[in-house]
């Protein structure tokens, strides 16, 4: 394992840049605003207001960008993204916002251009687009319905979340599941009255099935990382936590990084329940830091406790208000979840635990807690998505020093469905991200890319106005939770960073950290609040070299 994480020297040219005249956000607390940058290689030597100063720390040579007042932030940092998941999405066909009718006809579209036997493999259905209402609809049997549309094909059709899917014969027939497989631990093969198969998998039935279809090539994978870079840089994003990596992937990344196109800085979470990853961190594997000159590391890792909200797989003490006798169920025992909790804190390794339900919540406090001890230490332990919340959970998170990691713009998705989900306990104690800011808390802010866009003005836009991007509703959902524009923005740059260990390098401007930053096309900190959503990236700068500028935009 040493061998596949080996590192190579990474030689900058002495490139020196200054540029001047911008409207800098450093989110430093002892100069917040600057107009001047300078670069050495791919750190930053200068952060101020004269030209001068930071003239006289370069040679001659270096290149003068004029900024014309544009806005400078540091690199955007996506608190929870799948970076390489993301960019397999890209190269499937897209069913977001289609209709059930629609999408039968895309599979069917798909089956005429493809060999038989091969699988369709699609990503972003949601029912909540489906005029007939929610699923499974009995009338039309969803596994009938998509049998005829592919007869020759397993057909894979994941839900916008990830945490169920609509598939047909033959895909469960390719994971072997069947009218007499029982419903597995941690997830569901939904059935009508009589027993027969409707075609909707959640949770480890889906798992199932995404082991029995081919896995991605190096070569898919290399393209798959390759384009979601591209979509990150051109939305200002610098980096941030892969959520999900894989050790199977290290050689693709370092030939991506040898050809010299790795750009972004990301640090990994091994998934615990995968085959490799587990070994890994069972056989006493540690983090490793700093690869491909300083843009990859391996550092936690992530499991899951629960599901989604959308699927009804996310944990909840009481019944779904849409589903009576139904609360979803853990993915991760409790035993097998202090295991595994144990083994990354022996390691050195951050933990992030996905939980979005308040029964989830609540197991993974208590479990931390005791694997934490009366002296935790500085471990910044993550709670990955954070949706419903008990109170006196709430005060533990807080007293134990976890960080909530959330995505804000996944609640633009959430309105048109929370009502529904929740019963009126559940939905007051949802997305009540106020409570920890104002007791001092600190919350990072991400994606969760393919699940939601990558565009992070989006999230900052929904944790500022707590409405979707049509404006709804008028006020905000649950106003009072708002984040202010510089709460918005640091958890997407300073907070981010903090909450992977990241904060000495990255998260901020000033002189010795990396020359990391963005030029906008508005102000986040003051522009109309609905027009958050519309900032665009100009310029996208990592270690001192332009990634991505728009076209015309300096």
């Amino acid at each position: 394992m040493a061998a596949r994480m080996e590192n190579m020297t990474e030689t900058y040219p002495p490139a020196e840049t200054i540029y001047t005249d911008g409207r800098i956000h450093t989110l430093e607390e002892a100069r917040p605003l600057a107009s001047v940058l300078a670069v050495r290689g791919r750190e930053l030597v200068y952060v101020g207001s004269s030209a001068a100063e930071a003239e006289a720390r370069l040679s001659r040579a270096a290149r003068k960008v004029p900024l014309g007042g544009r806005v400078v932030v540091p690199g955007l940092l996506d608190g929870h993204a799948h970076v390489v998941t993301e960019g397999l999405r890209l190269a499937m066909p897209a069913l977001a916002g289609l209709s059930r009718a629609e999408v039968l006809a895309l599979v069917a579209r798909e089956a005429l251009g493809r060999p038989a036997g091969e699988w369709i493999v699609c990503h972003g259905w949601n029912q909540h687009n489906w005029s007939q209402g929610d699923w499974p609809d009995k009338a039309r049997p969803p596994l009938a319905e998509l049998d005829a549309a592919a007869p020759d094909h397993p057909v894979l059709l994941e839900r916008v979340d990830r945490h169920s899917a609509w598939v047909n014969s033959r895909a469960l027939a390719a994971a072997g599941l069947s009218e007499t497989t029982p419903d597995p631990p941690g997830g569901e093969i939904l059935r009508d009255a009589a027993g027969g198969l409707l075609g909707i998998i959640t949770g480890e039935a889906l798992v199932r099935v995404w082991r029995a279809r081919p896995q991605p090539t190096p070569g898919e994978v290399k393209a798959a990382y390759l384009a979601a870079q591209a979509e990150y840089l051109a939305h200002g994003v610098t980096g941030g936590l892969e959520a999900s990596s894989r050790l199977r992937n290290l050689a693709v990344l370092r030939e991506v990084y040898d050809e010299g196109l790795f750009k972004m800085r990301l640090r990994a979470m091994l998934f615990s329940a995968s085959g490799d990853d587990a070994a890994y961190i069972k056989g006493g594997g540690r983090p490793v830091s700093g690869l491909h000159g300083e843009r990859f590391s391996i550092n936690g890792v992530k499991i899951i406790a629960d599901g989604s909200l959308g699927s009804r797989t996310a944990w909840l003490t009481a019944d779904y208000a849409d589903r009576p006798g139904h609360r979803g169920e853990p993915w991760c025992d409790e035993a097998e979840l202090r295991t595994i909790l144990k083994r990354a804190r022996a390691n050195g390794f951050q933990a992030a635990v996905h939980v979005i339900g308040d029964a989830a919540v609540a197991q993974v406090v208590k479990v931390m807690a005791e694997t934490l001890g009366p002296e935790p230490g500085d471990h910044r332990w993550r709670l990955e998505h954070f949706q419903v919340v008990a109170e006196e959970d709430r005060d533990r998170v807080l007293a134990l020093g976890l960080v909530p990691s959330i995505q804000a713009a996944g609640l633009m998705g959430d309105l048109a469905m929370i009502g529904e989900r929740l019963g009126p306990a559940a939905l007051a104690r949802a997305y009540a991200w106020r409570e920890i800011l104002d007791a001092g808390g600190v919350i990072t802010g991400g994606s969760d890319a393919p699940v939601e866009s990558v565009n992070p003005f989006w999230g900052l836009y929904a944790s500022v106005t707590r409405r979707d991007l049509a404006g709804r509703p008028a006020g905000g959902f649950r106003p009072e939770h708002r984040f202010t524009r510089l709460e918005a923005l640091k958890s997407y740059t300073i907070w981010s960073a903090w909450a992977m260990f990241a904060e000495k390098r990255q998260g901020s401007l000033a002189p010795g950290k990396l020359a990391d930053f963005t030029v906008l096309s508005q102000d986040p900190l003051t522009c109309p609040a609905e027009e958050i959503k519309d900032i665009r990236a100009l310029l996208t700068v990592i270690g001192g070299e332009v990634v991505y500028e728009a076209p015309g935009a300096l």
